[in-house]
């Protein structure tokens, strides 16, 4: 099974402008419980995880290429926040 995680550059390390929350999918089968050394982000950027700052929720400015390249927002939603419900506004939801 994988999982949304959010990951972005930790404070004091580059302006705040460059700290957008990007995405990264984290194969469980694969780690073993361990962290990458690089983060794979959905836009392409590699972010080391010693410069990484990672949340299992977004917290900031998303990054809008790694939100379009999300294969499903709703699986990307409740990766991240597990309690959301699956119609709870995401693009691409049931029309209300």
């Amino acid at each position: 099974m994988s999982r949304t995680i959010a990951v972005r550059y930790r404070a004091g390390l580059v302006g705040e402008s460059q700290r957008q929350v990007h995405l990264c999918t984290l194969d469980d089968a694969t780690g073993h419980g361990e962290l990458p050394e690089h983060w794979s982000t959905h836009c392409g950027l590699r972010i080391p995880d010693t410069v990484a700052e990672t949340a299992d929720r977004p917290a900031g400015m998303p990054c809008l290429p790694c939100l379009m390249l999300t294969s499903s927002p709703q699986e990307a939603a409740a990766s991240i926040a597990p309690g959301l419900p699956p119609d709870s506004g995401t693009p691409g939801g049931p029309a209300e």
